[in-house]
C-alpha cells in the first residue's frame, strides 16, 4: 500500500459543515469475545488516545539507546551537533536554521514565549492541537480562536482577516494537517499570508503529520525558513519514528529567528537517549515506507466498521481518525475504558466525534471493531 491509499477517503468518508447538527457545537489474558469482553488487565490496555507507531520504534534506534546507557551518568554532549547537522541536510538549510526541543511542543513554547508580549494576541483554529494556546494562559495574552472552514480547513481568509487589522504583535499557530480533524489547509493560501505579512505577526507551522500526506494541495512550509524571519516550522520524532516518550522534536527557521528561541529553552534538551534514537532513526532504511503501509492496513481495518455502522469520519491526512459517536461522547469514553481500550479525549466545539489513534497493529485495532460493534447492539452508538 502507499500513500495515496492510505490517504485515500473518497466520497464515503466526506463530510461538511452542513452535516453537522447545531448540537454538536459547543462554546467555549485469553481469547477476545466479542459479546462478552472481558475487563482487561492494566498491562492489556489498548492505547488509542495518543499518537504513536504501531510498529514501534525502529530497530536501529532501539539498539543505539541500549548501547548509550552508559553515556546515562553524563550530561548531553556532542551528539546533538551531529543530529543538528543531520537535519540540516535533510531540510537544505544551515545547521544555524535547527532548533532542537523537548518535543515539537517544546518548539511551540519557545515561539510563544519568545515573540509575544503582554499586548500580544495568539491567533488559531478552532478545534486545534491546544499547545500554543495552553502555553500563552500563564501571560495576559489575548487568546483568538476562529472556527474551521468549510472542508474544516483553517479558515486563512478570516484569520488573515483579523491578523491585518490588529496592530498588536499575534503568533498565529497553524497544524497543517490539522489535530484533531486530520484535514488538509491548502499550502497556496499560507503561502500567500506568509509572504505578504508584517514581521509584527509570526506563524508556527506544525507539521507533526507532514509524512502522512499525499496531496498536490500539501507541501511543507520549510521554504519559508529562508525568506522569512517570521516563520517557524515544527517537525517531531513521535509519530513516524515511534519515540514519543523520549521527547524529541526540532524547528526550522532563519538564523536570526534560532538566535531569538534559543534562551527559552532548556540547554539540556533534548536528552542523550532521546538525540541517540533521533539518529539512528534517520538512517533505519525503508522505516517510513513500512510505517506508512502498516497505518494504511489500520486505517482500513477501522473504516470499514464505521462505514458498516454509518458513523462517519473525516478525511484523514494522519495517523488518526475523527469519528462520529452517537450518545454523549464522555460516557463513550468512558465505556471504552471499562473494556480495556483508551480513545481520544474530547476536542469542542466539534462534540459528535471522537479522535481514534491508530496507534496499535491492524489485528488489534479487531478489538476495537468488535468493542464498537458490541456498543451498537446495545445502543450506545
Amino acid at each position: 500500500m502507499n500513500r495515496r491509499t492510505f490517504l485515500a477517503d473518497g466520497t464515503r468518508a466526506s463530510l461538511g459543515l452542513a452535516a453537522l447538527p447545531a448540537a454538536a457545537f459547543e462554546r467555549r489474558g485469553g481469547p477476545w469475545t466479542p459479546s462478552a469482553p472481558p475487563p482487561a488487565p492494566q498491562d492489556a490496555t489498548l492505547r488509542l488516545d495518543h499518537n504513536a507507531n504501531p510498529l514501534g520504534m525502529p530497530p536501529r534506534a532501539r539498539a543505539a539507546i541500549l548501547e548509550a546507557m552508559e553515556e546515562v551518568p553524563h550530561y548531553p554532549g556532542p551528539r546533538r551537533a551531529v543530529l543538528v547537522e543531520r537535519l540540516a541536510r535533510l531540510h537544505g538549510v544551515g545547521a544555524d536554521q535547527v532548533v532542537l526541543g523537548s518535543g515539537s511542543t517544546e518548539l511551540i513554547r519557545l515561539a510563544v514565549h519568545a515573540n509575544a508580549t503582554p499586548e500580544s494576541r495568539i491567533l488559531q483554529a478552532s478545534p486545534t492541537y491546544e499547545n500554543a494556546m495552553r502555553y500563552a494562559e500563564p501571560f495576559p495574552y489575548r487568546i483568538e480562536q476562529v472556527p474551521l472552514a468549510s472542508e474544516f480547513a483553517h479558515d486563512v481568509e478570516r484569520m488573515r482577516g483579523l491578523a491585518d487589522r490588529w496592530r498588536e504583535p499575534t503568533v498565529v499557530y497553524i497544524c497543517n494537517p490539522n489535530n484533531p480533524t486530520g484535514t488538509l489547509t491548502p499550502s497556496a493560501q499560507l503561502d500567500e499570508w506568509f509572504a505578504s505579512a508584517p514581521d509584527r505577526v509570526f506563524f508556527i507551522v506544525d507539521e507533526a503529520y507532514f509524512p502522512f500526506v499525499d496531496d498536490a494541495s500539501y507541501w511543507t512550509a520549510e521554504r519559508w525558513a529562508n525568506e522569512r524571519p517570521n516563520v517557524l516550522v515544527t517537525r517531531t520524532f513521535s509519530k513516524l519514528y515511534g519515540i514519543a516518550g523520549l521527547r524529541i522534536g526540532y524547528g526550522i527557521c532563519a538564523a536570526e529567528t534560532a538566535r531569538r528561541l534559543r534562551p527559552y529553552a532548556n540547554r539540556s534538551n533534548p536528552n542523550t537517549l532521546a538525540v541517540v534514537g533521533a539518529i539512528a532513526a534517520l538512517e533505519e532504511e525503508g522505516w517510513e515506507e513500512r510505517s506508512l503501509a502498516i497505518w494504511a492496513e489500520c486505517k482500513e481495518v477501522v473504516t470499514a466498521c464505521l462505514d458498516e455502522l454509518g458513523l462517519d469520519y473525516f478525511p484523514s491526512h494522519t495517523a488518526f481518525l475523527f469519528h462520529r459517536v452517537r450518545g454523549d461522547q464522555a460516557e463513550y469514553i468512558r465505556r471504552m475504558r471499562e473494556h480495556g481500550i483508551l480513545v481520544g479525549r474530547r476536542f469542542p466545539p466539534i462534540l459528535t466525534h471522537n479522535r481514534l489513534s491508530l496507534s496499535a497493529t491492524p489485528g488489534e485495532l479487531g478489538r476495537f471493531v468488535e468493542t464498537l460493534k458490541l456498543f451498537r447492539t446495545r445502543g450506545w452508538v
